[in-house]
């Protein structure tokens, strides 16, 4: 689940930008390296319904800014009744693709305010 941005400024600049924009949306910071020109959020929970969902925004700033959404989906874990207690109830799976509505839900305000600080989105022709 990636996003692709184009810039036209210093990379220094679009990376305290990408941060700025995080942080007005109320993500907390996990990583932020101006040398690598990386930033990571910390693990925010979602739940729907009767999946609960952790994930995690990763940014990378190249020749492109992209946008990157890393994510788990917590399990119920059905063992057998040999295992009562003996191991964990709910197991997390990484999650390939979330559905596209949860998708659009997270990407969206970024993507809004990132349009703001004249950081476009790269459209992909099909």
């Amino acid at each position: 689940m990636v996003r692709q941005y184009e810039y036209n400024m210093p990379k220094d600049q679009v990376l305290a930008d990408c941060l700025s924009v995080l942080e007005s949306l109320d993500y907390e910071i996990d990583i932020y390296a101006p040398e690598s020109d990386v930033l990571t959020t910390k693990s925010i929970q979602f739940r729907r319904i009767l999946r609960r969902y952790n994930y995690l925004i990763y940014i990378q700033v190249n020749d492109k800014v992209e946008v990157y959404i890393a994510a788990e989906r917590s399990i119920f874990n059905r063992g057998s009744e040999s295992t009562l207690g003996g191991s964990d109830i709910i197991i997390q799976q990484p999650e390939n693709a979330l559905p596209i509505n949860l998708q659009n839900r997270i990407f969206s305000p970024i993507e809004k305010a990132l349009k703001k600080k004249k950081i476009a989105r790269i459209q992909l022709m099909q």
